[in-house]
């Protein structure tokens, strides 16, 4: 897929809307394998819906969207995917970060394999009363472009404010292990869209930041600054993962960037 524009989930939105879908699929054929499935979690709290992008609507919604997303099934029905744009609170990182990183991870993986991978990801959403509530939309992809990303998956969508850490979304990709019955993590990233760059580290974590850089050890560090070895340790592996950094290479590329030093 060729576009001079990144390849952010609003521009492949746009790129559907404009060229034809040669492996163009029926859905009416999958929804007949799992409607029998989806009635039995009309009692539960978790909406279930299969997502056509080319039409950008929901062939199919389970009653319980409105216990799962705060609105009724008709407002998505009625809207389509615009109904989801319009309301997005955490839209932002999810098109410009999540995304690209799953199109770059599904572009790696072999032929046939896309059926056992798993996305996962957390954003807030405003509810019919206005409250901002916390969903984990979780899915699995069923039909793809010839540049094989997505055009229709089926997934399910359930609200956890009550379990997520306040201001924290999360991005995962997991590979089903059919023989041992398991998921495997592949990928995992959170975000803090409340939070600017700059203010993502903590003091005591960019002062640790900063002896490291110096090429003293977690042990000199942590007697420095009369910190345990482990408390130094913790806080070398929260920057990591806060700033969804690989290595403490990637770390000093950040803190120059956003001037920590």
């Amino acid at each position: 897929m060729k576009t001079s524009s990144p390849l952010t989930y609003q521009n492949y939105l746009n790129l559907l809307a404009t060229q034809p879908q040669p492996n163009a699929w029926d859905s009416a054929e999958y929804l007949k394998e799992v409607r029998a499935t989806h009635r039995h979690l009309e009692v539960a709290s978790v909406a279930v819906f299969l997502l056509d992008y080319p039409s950008r609507q929901y062939p199919l919604l389970t009653p319980t969207t409105r216990r799962a997303m705060g609105h009724p099934t008709e407002a998505f029905e009625e809207g389509g995917l615009d109904f989801m744009l319009y309301h997005r609170q955490d839209f932002e990182v999810f098109s410009t970060k999540m995304f690209p990183d799953e199109v770059r991870f599904i572009a790696q993986q072999p032929a046939g394999s896309l059926a056992l991978l798993r996305f996962s990801k957390s954003f807030r959403f405003r509810n019919q009363d206005g409250q901002l509530r916390t969903v984990l939309q979780r899915n699995t992809i069923l039909n793809t472009t010839g540049q094989a990303t997505p055009t229709a998956i089926f997934g399910t969508a359930q609200d956890i404010t009550e379990f997520a850490e306040p201001g924290k979304i999360i991005h995962q990709i997991e590979r089903h292990d059919p023989v041992n019955q398991r998921w495997t993590l592949l990928h995992s990233k959170e975000y803090f869209p409340d939070i600017a760059p700059e203010r993502l580290l903590s003091d005591r974590e960019v002062e640790i930041l900063r002896w490291a850089i110096e090429g003293y050890s977690s042990k000199q560090i942590a007697d420095k600054l009369h910190l345990s070895f482990n408390t130094v340790n913790t806080h070398r592996r929260n920057m990591l993962r806060k700033t969804n950094c690989q290595n403490s290479l990637d770390l000093l590329r950040y803190a120059i960037e956003q001037k920590l030093l």
